[in-house]
């Protein structure tokens, strides 16, 4: 098992503050590949969050793995549908906390609220207990109202809207974040 010294992503989080665009970018695209790897898979991880992204080296940022497969699961298909209720308050999607039935598409929330996360180095869910984050979190209920907000681009608003839709109908997959204007016209 390699030594991954640059520990947690949210470790770098907590000392950064938050990442420039131009900084989230190589993180976002090395994560989400990985991801989108593990979706073609047929692999939910359905446990994402900064705590399980690690980084590989003290000397970059965009270097990183996705950890802690503890709650994976395989479907069988792509349209399966899981309704075990797992995962960390403040980024599990919605669907999941409904008991509505979820695939990998609930991963792709997680990355949404990840991607805020990094963006403006604040929670998106927002709560003094963790009961009340989380009823944020089932009723999708939240602003972008930070401060940090006002200075991101429109396509990484963009992006983070997709990524976060409420529908997973309407919820972008790996590959089609990965084809966003976002990454593709790297400004």
């Amino acid at each position: 098992m390699p030594y991954l010294e640059g520990g947690e992503l949210f470790e770098k989080i907590k000392s950064k503050g938050l990442y420039r665009e131009s900084d989230a970018r190589p993180v976002m695209r090395n994560f989400i590949s990985a991801l989108e790897y593990v979706h073609r898979k047929l692999i939910v991880h359905r446990d994402l969050k900064p705590e399980n992204l690690l980084l590989a080296s003290k000397d970059n940022n965009w270097d990183l793995k996705i950890a802690d497969f503890g709650l994976a699961t395989t479907l069988d298909t792509p349209e399966e549908k899981l309704f075990l209720r797992c995962g960390s308050p403040g980024y599990v999607a919605p669907e999941l906390l409904q008991e509505k039935g979820y695939n990998c598409k609930a991963d792709i929330f997680s990355v949404g609220v990840i991607f805020y996360i990094i963006l403006t180095g604040r929670p998106l869910f927002k709560g003094n207990t963790p009961e009340e984050i989380l009823e944020k979190n089932m009723k999708c209920e939240y602003e972008f109202n930070d401060r940090q907000w006002e200075t991101i681009s429109p396509a990484a608003k963009d992006l983070t809207l997709k990524l976060l839709a409420e529908d997973p109908e309407m919820r972008i997959t790996a590959k089609e974040a990965l084809e966003h204007t976002w990454f593709t016209n790297e400004s």
